[in-house]
């Protein structure tokens, strides 16, 4: 499995080290399975494939099959 250095605050820092129970590894695993479900939502359909698998950055909606972007 690959590894990743995050950065916390010094205050998120003080409270994890107080509450080892937290595992951050299935924590930010569970929040990243999250954020990418949320961003490959149906959204609508490809006007150009008919994919229904649409990711919306906050500007563009772009097509996960054929890269087709709008806006």
């Amino acid at each position: 499995m690959p590894k990743v250095t995050i950065t916390l605050s010094q205050e998120i820092w003080e409270w994890w080290k107080k509450n080892p129970w937290i595992n951050l590894s299935q924590l930010a695993e569970r929040e990243l399975r999250r954020l990418k479900a949320l961003e490959e939502r149906v959204l609508g359909t490809c006007p150009k494939c008919g994919s229904e698998k649409l990711k919306f950055d906050g500007k563009i909606y772009r097509c996960a099959k054929c890269g087709y972007e709008y806006g």
